[in-house]
């Protein structure tokens, strides 16, 4: 394999990023609770981080969960669209559905995208400096 073609497996694409922070959008609607918006914090670090931190296998595993959470509700009757061309009501419908179904599969995409909606919500600087949060590495060398 080419190291341009590795470069690339090892990052997520444009539209790959704005279907996860539409997934993002609808695990974690702030705005409903006076907190920043998941929209309006800066991302940046958190993408960085996501495609440079993590094992190899991670990221293709992160892309399998992305797509199919994409084109899942296709096959479910009420939506019959892929989730960025939901609106965002109906993609929370979708995912609270997904969670409460009995297939380990189908509550384990949606609990690994509710830990990463964690990450990145928390990531942020405005989110950080919101809830006072500093710069972890600084607090963990103070005494």
């Amino acid at each position: 394999m080419r190291a341009t073609s590795r470069l690339a497996a090892s990052r997520l694409t444009a539209h790959e990023r704005a279907w996860l922070l539409q997934i993002f959008a609808a695990m974690l609607p702030a705005e409903r609770v006076d907190l920043p918006a998941l929209g309006e914090a800066d991302h940046a670090e958190f993408f960085r981080i996501l495609e440079d931190a993590p094992g190899p296998t991670f990221l293709p595993g992160l892309r399998v969960m992305l797509h199919a959470l994409t084109v899942l509700p296709l096959a479910y009757a009420g939506y019959r669209r892929p989730f960025f061309a939901l609106s965002l009501a109906q993609r929370q419908r979708f995912l609270e559905q997904l969670a409460a179904e009995q297939g380990y599969l189908s509550r384990q995409l949606v609990a690994t995208m509710k830990i990463l909606t964690g990450f990145a919500y928390f990531e942020s600087p405005s989110v950080r400096a919101r809830f006072d949060l500093r710069d972890l590495a600084a607090h963990k060398e103070s005494p």
